[in-house]
């Protein structure tokens, strides 16, 4: 059912800003894709449907877990193996759940390098119907091209728009 619906609007968010954007959902302490629509350039992360990443260290992981319940976060800090992926990922418990505060907070997560060195992603959760976060979308860039501030300010009304979008014809 994403995948369906998700996979032309992803199409349409590579289209208009030239990049990768992803669908995914989040499964015990991972996101896995459910859709995807890569741009041209390829990232040294190979990432198909179904790939598992972890929630910690991703923006759309970190979207997702920003729309959980304080228990079910709690729970999931009480047993995610938190390690560092590269000398970026916040891996300081409490740091970590202050970046997850401001992620609910400002609506959208941006990792830096965080998954991988070059990487930059910018996700927003999308929300069905009855407002209840069921999936989240990301946008993907190399680091060097594109800045954090450009992410925010290009990128980020562009998956708000193409989240409601998914979002308003799921249950």
């Amino acid at each position: 059912l994403f995948r369906s619906l998700a996979q032309p609007v992803l199409e349409r968010v590579t289209e208009l800003t030239h990049e990768s954007s992803s669908m995914s959902v989040l499964e015990d302490d991972h996101i896995v894709y459910v859709a995807r629509s890569s741009a041209k350039r390829v990232m040294s992360v190979g990432l198909s449907i179904g790939s598992r990443l972890p929630a910690y260290c991703t923006s759309m992981g970190r979207a997702l877990l920003a729309s959980l319940s304080p228990a079910d976060l709690a729970a999931y800090f009480d047993r995610a193996e938190i390690k560092p992926l590269t000398p970026k990922t916040i891996v300081d418990l409490e740091v970590l759940k202050r970046v997850i505060d401001q992620v609910r907070s400002n609506g959208f997560a941006l990792t830096d390098e965080e998954l991988e060195l070059g990487l930059r992603a910018i996700a927003v959760p999308v929300r069905n119907r009855r407002n209840q976060a069921v999936a989240s979308m990301n946008i993907g860039v190399h680091a060097s091209r594109v800045s954090a501030g450009e992410m925010i300010h290009r990128f980020l009304p562009i998956l708000q728009e193409s989240a409601r979008t998914i979002g308003h014809v799921l249950p």
